[in-house]
């Protein structure tokens, strides 16, 4: 069986990434990949002996601590392989769980979708009638807010509100203006959402995505003792373990609270559960085919951040659409739409697609350091898709990260 070209990207970049962008976790990459006329085939099936075994000499060569891989077809999950070690002595394996950073801006974006497909909110409905953040109060554009322009990250929000003086929410600008990846504008979503509904955002995201889907070892929750051993443990240059949802005091310290959530980072996942996801996602579980349509398009356009770098490619490997849509970046080569994101921080870099019609998928979820993960990514991407319109923005972010 011959494998689609299947991957894009929009690096969901988290707090303190070391990952050379102000894109706020979104990006741009050259490819060889799916072509409008004909998908071309990178590898013939899933990754072979050999390349399993380069998969193990990157993986130890570039220090990462913990990688787990997988490949979709047809919706469903053919391989997978687990490399390093969960914990010390602990090998990783198929219940290793992973922070996955932005990406948890997917399962967020699924709620709301699903959410709306039951008439529950509307994506184009004010957020200020349910939830204000009182830093922006005062401000008229605040009435513009709606699900809409977070999901499609056009709402004018920073990534995050500590970037800005005094550490205040502010607009950058109109909402629906222009693209602005914002970590802020998917928690602002989240708590509109909870406000709205009467229910904390977590159990709306068990309620209507990970129980339907069938996730059972994924949450948005921060967790302690017990309940957090089989989370990929990360730790830092020095190899030193800051704890679970903990930063080391050079990305700014302090640790999560425990039972506290992220709508935007930090989830926890395995290569299995997160299948699963982008399996419901390419047939539209939960919505009908309007909402599929509407979150399959080019929402905002992302300027000079988008994924695939066209003047560097002949115009048979450009996308004929690109952009975020509802969630995830959206390519489009013909009939053929790409569904992806990613997410790094401190000690994480992780990557998840899916092809639609073909509901052919790659996920790769890397638990080290993040310079580490960062210059691992673009050659585990070779070796599993070798034909990826991503490998480019990789190996651009990384040549970006070795500049001086």
């Amino acid at each position: 069986m011959k494998q689609r070209n299947i991957m894009a990207r929009g690096v969901a970049l988290a707090i303190g990434s070391m990952l050379p962008f102000g894109m706020a976790a979104c990006a741009t990459p050259p490819h060889p990949a799916v072509t409008a006329q004909a998908p071309v085939a990178s590898r013939t099936d899933v990754p072979d002996r050999a390349a399993e075994a380069a998969l193990a000499e990157i993986v130890r060569r570039h220090g990462v601590v913990t990688a787990g891989f997988g490949v979709i077809r047809d919706g469903e999950l053919v391989w997978e392989r687990y490399l390093g070690e969960q914990s010390p002595g602990v090998a990783a394996g198929p219940g290793t769980r992973f922070n996955v950073a932005s990406i948890t801006k997917t399962v967020t974006a699924e709620t709301v979708l699903r959410l709306a497909g039951q008439g529950r909110l509307s994506l184009d409905e004010p957020m200020v009638g349910h939830w204000l953040d009182p830093d922006i109060a005062d401000d008229p554009r605040r009435l513009a807010l709606t699900p809409r322009t977070a999901l499609n990250h056009s709402t004018g929000f920073p990534n995050w509100r500590f970037f800005l003086p005094g550490g205040r929410l502010a607009f950058q600008s109109a909402p629906g203006e222009r693209y602005s990846y914002s970590g802020e504008g998917i928690e602002y979503l989240a708590r509109f959402a909870e406000r709205k509904l009467d229910q904390p955002f977590p159990d709306l995201v068990q309620a209507v995505v990970l129980g339907p889907v069938g996730m059972t070892d994924t949450s948005l929750v921060a967790q302690r003792g017990e309940a957090a051993t089989s989370i990929a443990r990360p730790v830092d240059e020095a190899g030193r373990f800051p704890g679970y949802y903990c930063r080391p005091a050079e990305q700014g310290g302090g640790c999560r609270a425990e039972d506290s959530y992220a709508a935007a980072d930090d989830m926890v996942t395995t290569v299995r559960d997160y299948a699963l996801f982008l399996g419901a996602v390419a047939v539209g579980d939960g919505y009908g085919a309007a909402m599929v349509a509407d979150r399959d398009r080019v929402q905002t356009d992302k300027g000079d951040q988008a994924i695939v770098d066209c003047a560097s490619l002949s115009s048979a490997l450009c996308p004929d659409q690109q952009g975020y849509g509802l969630g995830f970046n959206v390519l489009r080569f013909g009939d053929a739409v790409i569904l992806e994101h990613g997410g790094a921080d401190w000690s994480e870099v992780s990557l998840g697609y899916i092809e639609t019609p073909s509901r052919s998928g790659v996920i790769i979820f890397l638990n080290a350091p993040n310079a580490r993960a960062l210059a691992a990514m673009p050659e585990l991407i070779e070796q599993i898709d070798p034909g990826s319109p991503f490998l480019g923005e990789y190996r651009r972010w990384l040549a970006n990260a070795r500049r001086p």
